[in-house]
């Protein structure tokens, strides 16, 4: 077998693995304990921003969708007819899914939970000041949680899609 088969698709399943596994950790678990924990959830998601998952997991999202893009330059050579059968257009489907997803995580979840982690950090004495810091807190968790949930359900989305694909 092909080297450059085998490592294109270790690191589309291993990196389709990772993001969706992170997308449904945050989803579900991490960003509604953060929240309910309130201050300390803030200290949270600034220490995760700190080790910067928020750099790490759209450099994944990238690798995942760059290496499936090329095994499927490789299986079909982006024939127009092969996107016709079953198989094409399921897989056609789920990686516009995917690239949909990350589109959103960059553009609108990535931010909120970077702005939120920031301003969680900054310490203002002004009882006002502190007042609007942590509406605007709310307001991008909001933002945020509505932005991982689609990246999350879009994600399985297209991870289940390529995974039925082959049998279209």
């Amino acid at each position: 077998m092909n080297a450059e088969l085998l490592i294109l698709r270790l690191v589309h399943i291993l990196g389709g693995m990772f993001w969706i596994g992170t997308a449904v950790f945050m989803s579900f678990y991490l960003i509604p304990a953060a929240a309910e924990a309130g201050a300390a959830g803030g200290q949270v998601m600034a220490n995760l921003a700190k080790r910067k998952l928020m750099v790490v997991l759209p450099i994944v999202a990238i690798l995942t969708i760059l290496s499936g893009a090329r095994l499927m330059q490789k299986a079909a050579g982006f024939a127009p007819g092969y996107f016709k059968t079953g198989s094409g257009h399921t897989y056609a489907i789920s990686a516009i899914l995917a690239v949909v997803a990350l589109i959103i995580g960059i553009t609108v979840s990535r931010p909120a939970h970077l702005k939120a982690a920031s301003l969680s950090q900054s310490s203002v004495s002004d009882q006002t000041s502190k007042e609007m810091i942590q509406a605007e807190i709310r307001t991008l968790h909001k933002r945020a949680t509505m932005a991982s949930n689609i990246v999350t359900v879009l994600v399985i989305l297209a991870a289940a899609g390529m995974a039925i694909a082959r049998y279209m």
